[in-house]
């Protein structure tokens, strides 16, 4: 007699991890409700990409960030999430961040992409952005079927901040309604008051922070200390990325 009972791959009351959302584990449940920070797996995946990171600087030379980049008109449509959306087809968008958030995004290691064909629903995950501190999730600003992903990030991923706007592109979606987003969409005048605020306001929280912290004196390179590389070392990531979180509009996955 066969059995009725259904048998399920992911248990109804559990949680993917998020590696194995974006396809780079075949397998892993989250017990830990995505706090990522305190996670063996996700500290052990990020010193995977860390590594080659390192490797990739050390073979072609350390890579300096542009300067922040003008918020292209043409063609362009904005989320109040930082995301820019291009229409590239019938129902075809191409997805990426724009140039402030990307070059706040201090530390980065690799991009981890969800498959392609994989749906999405607006405000769900669709990236995760490896950084020294921590892992930063990426909502995706519209609905859609993911039909493509940039590749080129995972070997380089600093086209992420060094071109934006071009060659830093994330994803290609399948939009669920191509035609009529705009209601949800910023243009470029309205995105660039926008985001010129919130990044004015995440540098002020950022000082106010950083003025805040008053460390005790510990080693010094000349003994055996460690050169902080950036804000995020600093301040320390989780307050780094509560800031981030709180001016540039992503949550915790």
């Amino acid at each position: 007699m066969i059995s009725s009972r259904k048998c399920y791959l992911i248990p109804p009351d559990e949680q993917r991890c998020l590696w194995m959302s974006a396809g780079v584990v075949s397998y892993q449940l989250c017990d830990r409700m995505f706090a990522c920070d305190h996670c063996p797996l996700d500290q052990a995946m990020r010193r995977r990409f860390s590594a080659s990171a390192t490797a990739r600087e050390e073979e072609g030379g350390r890579i300096v960030p542009s300067t922040a980049q003008e918020i292209p008109r043409q063609g362009f449509q904005y989320s109040r999430n930082h995301w820019w959306v291009r229409k590239t087809g019938p129902s075809l968008v191409r997805l990426g961040i724009e140039a402030g958030l990307a070059q706040a995004l201090q530390g980065l290691k690799g991009v981890v992409f969800s498959p392609p064909k994989q749906r999405l629903q607006k405000s769900q995950t669709c990236a995760w952005v490896v950084m020294d501190g921590g892992t930063v999730p990426l909502q995706a600003p519209l609905a859609g079927v993911v039909r493509a992903v940039n590749r080129d990030l995972i070997a380089r991923p600093h086209l992420l901040y060094l071109q934006p706007f071009d060659d830093g592109w994330l994803c290609e979606l399948e939009a669920d309604d191509v035609e009529t987003p705009s209601a949800d969409l910023l243009t470029a005048e309205e995105a660039r008051t926008r985001f010129t605020t919130d990044h004015s306001r995440f540098l002020s929280s950022l000082a106010s922070a950083l003025r805040g912290k008053r460390p005790s004196v510990g080693p010094t390179l000349a003994d055996g200390g460690v050169k902080l590389q950036g804000f995020a070392d600093m301040l320390g990531p989780t307050r780094y990325f509560a800031l981030l979180r709180q001016y540039f509009g992503w949550t915790k996955p």
